[in-house]
């Protein structure tokens, strides 16, 4: 019971420090090292915001929570049926 409730009590730190990094519900972010900014309706906007900087990092929001699209898929593709002993 009781790593059971250390285990709650993890999630919900985590949970809350992952929220805090990322404000904002437009297209596109300002990536910084205190989180992402998402307040930026165009990329224009973003690398506007950004200026000269080599820090910051203008993304997608998709990029800010993760969602990518990139790496192995969850459900595997079709195989090809064995072909059984002959």
């Amino acid at each position: 019971m009781q790593r059971l409730i250390i285990l709650a009590i993890i999630l919900l730190l985590a949970q809350r420090s992952m929220a805090a990094g990322q404000t904002g519900s437009a297209p596109f972010c300002l990536q910084t090292s205190s989180g992402a900014k998402c307040e930026y309706m165009t990329l224009g906007d973003c690398e506007r915001a950004r200026g000269d900087t080599s820090v910051a990092q203008c993304i997608t929001q998709a990029d800010a929570h993760g969602l990518t699209g990139l790496g192995k898929p969850l459900v595997p593709g079709p195989t090809a049926p064995s072909s059984g002993p002959r």
